[in-house]
């Protein structure tokens, strides 16, 4: 299996990174401005979560590499049908369904 390191898009992202000689300016997001467009966009609740919070310490490292200036994580949550089992293709329920063998007639 391919590493994830050897995509084109990573490549490309990484080349792009390096070769960016002036850090963008930071910008501040309005988080209620934010939080609307992802409710707009479909998601049932949003909330945000500082990176340097105790919880986050284990996810860090992983953060800082992909996203250097991040400070702040969406959480995007979005319900499902009541009722359905993210399972419930086709073939998973018909896996769910008892033998016949002719005998059950």
């Amino acid at each position: 299996m391919a590493q994830l390191s050897e995509h084109p898009t990573v490549k490309r992202f990484y080349q792009e990174r390096a070769n960016t000689v002036e850090a963008p300016t930071e910008q501040v997001l309005d988080a209620a401005w934010l939080r609307q467009l992802c409710l707009d966009a479909g998601a049932d609740d949003v909330g945000f979560v500082e990176r340097d919070l105790p919880e986050m310490a284990d996810q860090k490292s992983e953060i800082e590499n992909v996203f250097p200036r991040t400070r702040t994580l969406i959480s995007v949550v979005c319900r499902m049908k009541p009722g359905v089992h993210p399972y419930a293709g086709p073939l998973h329920l018909q896996s769910r369904i008892p033998p016949h063998d002719g005998r059950n007639q």
